[in-house]
């Protein structure tokens, strides 16, 4: 089989892949509002794509190939589970590696809400009779909006979610917080992307400001809004509620990024299905042999 068309995109490659059963990572492409997104599927030995697949969703500002991506894409395929890696184009077409903190941020959850849903439609239209997706910190947070604004509208297809180490956040806490990390003022930057909001002037830049990983950079004012809303899209366990899948909800027991989430679970309503563990000693990226206990946790739950 050649080189170039192992590298076919679209359903041509994966009709190619079920058929090889290759234990490799093959690219993907889609096109998502004119925004190339870009994914890597490995599909485990001797499985094809009809055989189910499973979504992996990033953090913030981070990318298909970090660490934790391509560690779960290798201990799930031992496992038997094929999965795709995907990037979030974060509004930058064919985006690779982290965020370039010199580029304008423009984009937001909604934006990310909808390349999940191409990505699920994706597995679907290319023969998965059965989709998992997970979310990892940031991504799972999206991941949990995505579910609950989706309701009943979930394809019939997706069957399992999984969240590990999902991101929460606290309105009340953020102008505290946020004059620990960078020693800005939140509500003066709040107030004056509200503003502009406001006037219909959403997409306009605030320079020179501390937002996310990216110290002094330039941010559009609904996008900062967006990312410190307390509507409930930011924070993982307040969507629980109105998940309408199975979910795994997985905890780093040692996590140093976000400190809170037991605590908030605790006081969280929820969905029968949502089932929790801890995963003891873990930190937030489940490094070394802490991956291989959230991969056999993932493939229980898979199998369940």
């Amino acid at each position: 089989m050649s080189h170039n068309r192992r590298r076919m995109l679209g359903l041509s490659l994966v009709a190619l892949l079920s058929l090889t059963g290759l234990v490799r990572a093959e690219p993907i492409r889609l096109v998502q509002e004119g925004r190339g997104l870009d994914g890597e599927l490995k599909l485990a030995g001797g499985k094809a794509l009809r055989d189910g697949v499973m979504v992996l969703v990033h953090g913030t500002l981070a990318h298909n190939r970090m660490e934790i991506m391509q560690a779960l894409q290798e201990t799930l395929a031992e496992r038997g589970l094929s999965t795709v890696a995907v990037t979030l184009s974060l509004g930058v077409s064919d985006r690779k590696g982290m965020y370039d903190c010199a580029v304008p941020h423009r984009h937001g959850n909604a934006q990310a809400a909808a390349e999940i849903a191409a990505w699920i439609d994706w597995a679907g239209k290319a023969g998965a009779a059965k989709i998992g997706l997970l979310g990892h910190s940031r991504g799972g947070a999206q991941v949990a909006w995505y579910a609950a604004q989706a309701g009943e509208k979930l394809p019939t297809a997706l069957q399992k979610i999984v969240l590990a180490a999902p991101a929460t956040f606290d309105r009340a806490a953020a102008p505290a917080e946020y004059k620990v990390r960078f020693g800005g003022d939140f509500n003066a930057i709040a107030a004056k992307a509200e503003a502009l909001v406001s006037a219909g002037k959403g997409a306009e830049l605030l320079t020179g400001t501390d937002f996310l990983y990216c110290p002094k950079t330039s941010v559009a004012a609904a996008t900062f809004l967006d990312y410190h809303s307390g509507d409930g899209r930011n924070d993982t366990p307040s969507q629980l509620a109105r998940i309408n899948r199975p979910v795994l909800l997985a905890i780093a027991g040692a996590d140093e990024v976000v400190k809170d989430l037991p605590q908030k679970l605790q006081s969280a309503k929820r969905a029968e299905k949502i089932r929790t563990i801890t995963i003891d000693g873990a930190d937030h990226f489940f490094k070394d042999l802490y991956g291989e206990d959230l991969a056999d946790a993932i493939a229980k739950f898979w199998a369940e």
